[in-house]
């Protein structure tokens, strides 16, 4: 019964140094942006309409009519009801709020944006123009892009990944000769805003100023950030510690 008794504590005490948990893997992160430079293709106009009324229905009303101007417009010079996108489109009342008195209703306004793609960008002021004069007037943008974003991103990808590399192995093999990169981990990159930096265009100034505005596309950049996590390999430090054996005739020298 004693030996017994003796060989189950000896097995309880196996198990519980089976189930220690094991060291963790070294590894190394790295965060590498990857930028491509293109000649933009495509355009995007962003606009908003304000309009205000007494009541909802006359403050929509007002929104509505000078939308329609708007489609009007961009259609009569060949832009497709496809590169219309609403983008916003909002009723909200307007208080007047005065000291120690109750908020006094005054009406309500209502805001609709829109985002109009552009397939010829020599069209881009002359649409300007035309919105601005059938009643945008407010949130007026323009931004630039390209109709294959995907190849300019996975140019971009590529170059991430490849500097992340670099700079891992430089840190990994400069701190230990013996020391190499191990599997990836895991992989990780930005989103990606195909439309590119906003420019900001003052609709009143644009309404007062002299028609068919030139718009310049220029260069632009696309630019994708890539965090990648490494294992660190270490066996080459065991091999320089433990050689291998010496031939059997010097062990017995």
């Amino acid at each position: 019964m004693k030996k017994t008794f003796a060989t189950l504590v000896l097995l309880a005490c196996t198990g519980f140094a089976v189930a220690s948990p094991p060291e963790a893997t070294p590894s190394i992160t790295i965060t590498a942006a990857g930028k491509v430079l293109y000649v933009p293709d495509i355009g995007y106009i962003h606009v908003g309409v304000s309009s205000e009324g007494s009541t909802a229905a006359e403050a929509w009303q007002k929104n509505d009519a000078i939308v329609k101007r708007i489609f009007e417009a961009l259609k009569n010079i060949g832009v497709e009801e496809k590169d219309f996108k609403t983008n916003n489109l909002n009723v909200q009342p307007r208080y007047l709020h005065k000291k120690e008195e109750a908020p006094k209703l005054l009406g309500y306004t209502v805001t609709y944006d829109l985002v109009v793609t552009v397939r010829k960008l020599d069209q881009m002021g002359s649409l300007l123009d035309r919105m601005v004069s059938a009643g945008a007037n407010r949130h007026m943008n323009v931004s630039f892009g390209c109709s294959n974003v995907e190849r300019l991103m996975d140019q971009a990808r590529a170059k991430a990944v490849a500097e992340a590399r670099k700079r891992a192995n430089l840190y990994v093999t400069g701190a230990s000769e013996f020391a190499r990169l191990g599997d990836v981990l895991d992989i990780s990159d930005t989103p990606n805003h195909p439309h590119g930096r906003m420019y900001r265009i003052d609709a009143q100034a644009l309404k007062e100023g002299a028609p068919g505005l030139p718009i310049a596309a220029g260069e632009q950049e696309l630019s994708v950030s890539v965090t990648v996590r490494w294992a660190i390999d270490n066996r080459l430090i065991g091999e320089k510690l433990l050689p291998w054996p010496a031939p059997l005739e010097r062990q017995f020298n």
